[in-house]
């Protein structure tokens, strides 16, 4: 069972699942409970009129309409997700979970703002996923280095990190590998992820990762964030680059060009023109076309490695904010959903990779991959279509899967499966 050096937040799930069985989660702010937090802004500052897309899109999590779409699909709409990679069945914690959200840029130069956004997935608490071969998996490289970008197996950069890093000393001691020998799969799923972006306009936001175990020196995992523009390693310990304001929770996941970070960029793909078009990542799902994945332009990968912590972790109090209630018009303008293309905004300063500590690769743990598919709005609306397109993408990711279930409730039933880092039963 969890120590109470797990608790951190932990309380937020267990009130999530609960109000998830009372039918109440369609409350915006139970969704956020231990995301980042929007900071009121004065009266004195005014609402810019991107502000306003902004809240439209963010209040899909509790419009009833897409709530119901959604459901009628077997999925959720929330904005934060759970993305473990060691969980207890039935539990709602474990010795390595992590909570994901989407923040995005908003407010003005003096009033900054970063607000979570909608993603639309199987439900948190079962946590549907599926092993897939890690050779299922290409990403592109050259990024970290300012080189040309080249298709590289994922395996083959967590076979040797540092030939794919901007600077190897950043990895203190003599670890040459973080793959283990039970990594014939990964833990993958996916998910729908909505970004605020007006006809013409532009999305600047982060991926937003906490995970519970990790603490400054001492990181539970290295996240690695793929993109059609390349591959970013770094070490998520839950302070550095924590959201801006004093009222988030997490660390943002930034992309490295050449050794500098940058947030990332959605644009609507109508808007967009690429003049030299680049072979897309290798990761790839079904067929494309069908799905409207945009020849992977709109698809992020999200990959957790789990690391072996030096001492054991120290008890935390639990602080957990809560967003306001607000009661949330009903969309009734048309859908006008499209794949999003994610790319890199302005520099922001160095790059922080291993953060020159002598991390090593927990065993225990499978790789989890998060399949995100980006899809631009400014109004919030998802119509039946969009919802089922949705469907289909996301299950174009569990097609080719050695196996599908969940880890956390698994039927009686279910075959052992290679990512199962606790067997519930005896293997024969």
């Amino acid at each position: 069972m969890p120590g109470a050096w797990q608790v951190r937040r932990v309380w937020a799930r267990w009130l999530a699942v609960g109000l998830a069985s009372l039918g109440w989660m369609g409350l915006p702010g139970w969704q956020g409970v231990a995301a980042g937090l929007e900071r009121p802004a004065p009266a004195d500052v005014a609402a810019t009129p991107y502000d306003e897309v902004v809240r439209k899109v963010e209040g899909m999590v509790a419009d009833d309409a897409v709530r119901s779409l959604a459901q009628k699909y077997g999925l959720d709409v929330i904005n934060l997700t759970w993305e473990d990679t060691g969980r207890y069945a039935g539990s709602a914690v474990g010795p390595n979970i992590s909570d994901m959200t989407i923040q995005v840029h908003h407010g003005t130069k003096d009033w900054p703002q970063m607000t979570c956004m909608p993603v639309i997935r199987y439900p948190n608490f079962s946590d549907l996923t599926a092993d897939l071969p890690i050779g299922k998996f290409l990403v592109r490289t050259g990024n970290e280095k300012g080189q040309a970008l080249k298709t590289t197996p994922l395996g083959a950069v967590l076979e040797d990190p540092r030939a794919f890093m901007s600077d190897p000393r950043s990895w203190a001691g003599t670890g040459t590998t973080l793959l283990a020998e039970k990594d014939t799969h990964f833990l993958v799923s996916a998910q729908a992820c909505f970004l605020p972006i007006p006809k013409e306009g532009e999305a600047t936001f982060n991926p937003v990762l906490f995970n519970y175990q990790s603490r400054p020196g001492d990181p539970a995992v290295l996240a690695i964030l793929v993109t059609r523009e390349g591959t970013s390693m770094t070490v998520i310990d839950n302070q550095r680059d924590a959201v801006p304001g004093g009222w988030g929770f997490g660390q943002r996941l930034f992309f490295n060009s050449n050794g500098q970070k940058a947030s990332l960029t959605g644009k609507r793909l109508s808007d967009f023109h690429d003049p030299s078009p680049a072979r897309p990542s290798g990761s790839s799902f079904g067929d494309e076309a069908k799905a409207g994945q945009a020849r992977g332009l709109n698809m992020v990968l999200l990959v957790q490695v789990p690391l072996k912590q030096k001492t054991p972790p120290v008890l935390y109090e639990t602080e957990g904010k809560m967003m306001t209630f607000e009661d949330v018009a009903p969309a009734v303008a048309p859908s006008n959903v499209e794949a999003a293309v994610i790319g890199h905004g302005a520099l922001e300063g160095p790059f922080v990779e291993f953060d020159k500590l002598d991390i090593e690769r927990d065993p225990r743990f499978p790789v989890r991959v998060t399949v995100q598919f980006y899809k631009a709005t400014d109004n919030g609306v998802v119509s039946e279509e969009d919802m089922r397109a949705i469907k289909e993408q996301l299950d174009l990711v569990y097609k080719d899967a050695t196996y599908i279930g969940s880890l956390v409730v698994p039927a009686s039933n279910d075959p052992d499966r290679p990512t199962d880092w606790k067997p519930t039963r005896p293997r024969l």
